[in-house]
Order: structure tokens, then C-alpha cells, then sequence
């Protein structure tokens, strides 16, 4: 008994250390023993007693199909068939639970922000602000543009993913290398920085700056003032978002029915504001053109432009003159239902044959 003891607590041992190969040498053990019992028992005539006959048996009395045409004959050979169909069923029913029981522990694991993720151009989410948050990430998950792309939420006070079914989740600190490592912001297309104080989101995006040099960045602003200190991070990259405050209810004091204008302009189900850049070698040509280019042929409305080059917080101009000059490389601001797309060879094509 203290043999039988010392060689359980022996199996054990080497069970929490390698599961795996402990199961492997189990049914190696199985089987090597099983084949020379067998091979010593049974009489000649008896196919069994060959390896390629015997293998075959081996696996079908291990998972329990057991077809019957090839069995062993002596009182040896049967008793070794019991004992590797116990055994072997035994084994399979360990493996079984050992494969399910880490898949388990996997979900857990990853529900619970412990994971780790291999993704590239996904969209990376900094903080939790309840549900503002969670309206945030519907939203993301409605729009037509980020249709596809993976989100992941980085938060230290969340629990567990609040949509496990759409999103990842990576709990930690959020300027820890660890969590930046494990939601691949190094190669994130884009980041939004959703946390609860200014000092932190601007921790953050210096975080992001060092590791990711091509994300677009956009933080949800707190303390009005802020937002330039926020932008001072990397002007070319990193734009600050208000919250709507009471200028919202003073237009809507002079101008009744604003609020559902723009609610319905923010709408998942209606227009949007989307923006466009013009090619850096397009030559020049007038607001006014492209405004009935794109009503004609986009049903979309043009209503503003923004200069040119990498900064974009640069200053916008609404509704501009129609004669206002828009030259390559600038951005066009406009409204519509879904997201335009311009052939800009054929309009330049389509100009020149008009000049001519």
C-alpha cells in the first residue's frame, strides 16, 4: 500500500507539472505492455499478433468503437483487451476533461481581462466611464466604418468584459507595458483615450505616443482648458473631444428642436459627419464644383474644408464661399448616410475634357 501511495502521489506530481506528456506516457505504457501480453498469449495464427494489426485494435478498444473483427482469443490476451479498454477510456476521459477544463480557464481568463491578444489595425479603448462608455462601443460596433475592425478595452476598474460577444477586454494599469503589450496598441490603427481624469488620459497618450507612431489618437476632454494641454502631446495626431455642455442647452433655448437635429446627425441609423481627404497632387478647383459633385453624384452635402498637412486639429472653415479654393491635400467635411468614394482620376479626367 505505501508502494501503490508513493507511486500515486508520484503520478500526480508529474500530472500539475506537464499534464500532457504525463497522458502520453500513460498510454504508451498502455500500449507497450497491452502488445507484448498480447504478442506472448495468443497463438500464431492470430493476426493481432502482429504491430499494425495490434495498433489498430489499440485504438478502437481505446476510444470504444470497438468493430469486433480483430479480438484477442486466450484468457491473457482478453484480460490484457479489459485492461486496456479501462485504461484507455480512462485516459480519453481525463484528456477530455484536462482539454475542456483549459479551454474553460482560457474564456475565463480572457473574459476577465487576462489575456493576451495578437491584433493589427484594431481599435484600442482607454478607460471605462460606465455608460458612456458602453453608449461609446455601441456605437463603434453600429458604425459602417468600423465595421470589422477589432475593439479592445483597456480599463483597471472593470471586472469583466462588458460585451464579451464584441469586444476584448484587457484589464491592468493602462500605461503598464504589460497591458499596452497585450492589446497590441503598438500596432493599433486607432485609440480612444475614455478615462475618468485629464492628468490620466494625458499619462496615456504619451504612453501611445512612445510605442504607436501612426494611431490616430482622440480623448475625451474633462476640465474645460484642458484640451490644449491634452493636444500638446502630438498636435499631429492626438484631438480632444468636449462633451456636450451648456452651450448645447443655450441653443436649444433659441433654436427649439436643435438637440434632436443633432442627435439625429450622430445617429447609427441616420446622416453622419464623415471627411475625406483630397489627393496631395490633385490640382487645384472651386468649393462650389465640388459641393454639386458631391450632391449630384454622392447625395452627399459638402460643408466644410480644412488645410492641408499632417495636423489634424487644425482650424476647419464651415460653409465657405463657393469660389474658396480647395487644393490638393486639404480635408472636405461632409454629411451622408455612408462613406463617399471619389474616383479622382476620372474627375480630373472629366475637367480637363470640360476645359477643352
Amino acid at each position: 500500500m505505501p508502494l501503490f501511495l508513493l507511486l500515486k502521489r508520484r503520478v500526480l506530481t508529474w500530472w500539475s507539472k506537464a499534464p500532457w506528456l504525463t497522458l502520453c506516457a500513460v498510454l504508451s505504457v498502455f500500449y507497450w505492455l497491452g502488445f507484448a501480453l498480447i504478442h506472448w498469449s495468443e497463438p500464431p495464427g492470430n493476426p493481432i499478433r502482429s504491430l499494425p494489426t495490434y495498433t489498430y485494435f489499440f485504438l478502437v478498444t481505446v476510444t470504444t468503437v470497438g468493430y469486433g473483427d480483430v479480438v484477442p482469443l486466450s484468457a491473457v490476451g482478453r484480460l490484457t483487451a479489459g485492461m486496456i479498454a479501462i485504461g484507455g477510456i480512462g485516459a480519453a476521459a481525463v484528456a477530455l476533461g484536462s482539454l475542456f477544463s483549459s479551454i474553460g480557464n482560457l474564456v475565463k481568463r480572457r473574459e476577465k481581462g487576462f489575456g493576451a491578444f495578437t491584433m493589427r489595425e484594431h481599435i484600442v479603448i482607454f478607460g471605462n466611464r460606465g455608460a458612456e462608455t458602453a453608449a461609446l462601443i455601441k456605437r463603434l460596433i453600429a458604425d459602417q466604418q468600423s465595421s470589422g475592425a477589432e475593439i479592445v478595452l483597456c480599463s483597471q476598474s472593470t471586472e469583466r468584459n462588458p460585451f464579451p460577444d464584441f469586444i476584448d477586454f484587457v484589464r491592468g494599469e493602462p500605461t503598464s507595458s504589460d497591458v499596452l503589450e497585450r492589446a497590441c496598441v503598438k500596432d493599433a490603427a486607432k485609440v480612444i483615450i475614455h478615462s475618468s481624469t485629464d492628468y490620466e488620459s494625458i499619462c496615456i497618450a504619451l504612453a501611445v505616443k512612445e510605442i504607436n507612431h501612426h494611431a490616430s489618437i482622440v480623448v475625451r476632454a474633462n476640465d474645460p482648458g484642458k484640451d490644449v494641454d491634452i493636444e500638446r502631446v502630438d498636435r499631429s495626431r492626438v484631438v480632444c473631444i468636449k462633451p456636450v455642455d451648456v452651450a448645447m442647452m443655450v441653443r436649444e433655448i433659441h433654436n427649439p428642436g436643435i438637440t434632436q437635429v443633432l442627435e439625429s446627425l450622430l445617429s447609427t441609423e441616420g446622416q453622419d459627419l464623415r471627411s475625406i481627404r483630397v489627393p496631395p497632387d490633385f490640382p487645384a478647383l472651386s468649393f462650389g464644383q465640388l459641393a454639386h459633385d458631391f450632391r449630384e453624384r454622392h447625395g452627399a452635402i459638402l460643408i466644410g474644408i480644412r488645410p492641408s498637412g499632417n495636423s489634424l486639429n487644425a482650424g476647419s472653415i464651415l460653409n465657405p464661399p463657393f469660389n474658396a479654393a480647395v487644393r490638393g491635400g486639404m480635408f472636405l467635411d461632409y454629411i451622408s448616410r455612408h462613406p463617399v468614394r471619389i474616383d479622382w482620376a476620372e474627375m480630373q479626367q472629366n475637367r480637363s475634357a470640360q476645359s477643352h
